[in-house]
């Protein structure tokens, strides 16, 4: 534990609203952004409160705590922890037998229940801050593999690749998918769908959250320019979420 570094956390709690995209309508819900406060933090505030113990004795008291704790542990014992809520030790896995023997029975790792004193003071916490989860497609680099130009410059029919965030394209294929929407004269994108130009999906060769690279339409007219749309229902890792996202990259390709 580091004494010299000895200090109080101030604030109050942020949170990140996610979409909760395996459920149809407005849904949502809320991950804490996790501040952890160590033993110095604990041993600042005790100080703050009372003069009685110096910081030397309050350190190695917690070590004295820390090592009677982990021989309790080595007992398998359950231990409650200053009435803060009970440590256990609990089997985690799946056992392939009916009647198993001991060496089939799997490590034991630990659980914890908060006591309701812990839970009614973290109630008490403020929320300073709440803002929406950064959910669409990102697209920070695109290089012609033909050529190696990263200017956002492409040969129709050649190889390309993409690399971002949340890319994968994957769900209905009748709805999702990678789209090259041409720029009109004034600049905008062609809203009209029907003139799009979409990637066939054998065409890709590689489709991940980071990079997509695939082999570029050979309809796609030379000396036009394209926006590129993603639509995608990718959610974390392999899942299928039920609502498609849409993304527009802001920056047209020229081909060659």
């Amino acid at each position: 534990m580091n004494t010299n570094s000895i200090q109080t956390l101030g604030g109050s709690v942020n949170v990140t609203i996610h979409k909760n995209y395996l459920r149809e309508g407005d849904n949502s819900y809320a991950k804490v952004q996790r501040t952890t406060a160590g033993m110095d933090n604990v041993i600042a505030t005790i100080l703050n409160h009372t003069k009685v113990f110096d910081e030397a004795s309050l350190v190695a008291t917690v070590m004295l705590f820390k090592d009677a704790v982990l021989e309790l542990l080595t007992q398998g014992a359950a231990i409650n922890l200053f009435e803060l809520g009970t440590l256990y030790p609990c089997a985690q896995g799946n056992i392939p037998s009916a009647n198993p023997n001991i060496s089939e029975i799997p490590h034991l790792s630990l659980g914890f229940t908060p006591s309701q004193e812990a839970l009614k003071a973290v109630g008490k916490a403020d929320i300073s801050m709440a803002k929406a989860e950064e959910t669409l497609p990102q697209i920070s680099r695109i290089e012609d593999l033909a050529t190696h130009s990263t200017d956002c410059t492409v040969s129709a029919g050649q190889p390309v690749r993409i690399t971002g965030r949340r890319l994968r394209i994957a769900g209905d294929e009748a709805q999702v998918g990678l789209y090259f929407a041409q720029q009109n004269d004034n600049g905008k994108i062609n809203e009209n769908e029907a003139e799009w130009v979409k990637a066939d999906s054998s065409s890709f060769f590689k489709n991940t959250h980071t990079y997509l690279e695939l082999i570029l339409p050979a309809t796609l007219e030379s000396s036009k320019s394209y926006f590129i749309v993603i639509r995608s229902a990718s959610g974390r890792g392999k899942t299928i979420n039920k609502t498609v996202k849409e993304m527009i990259y802001d920056t047209p390709v020229k081909v060659n």
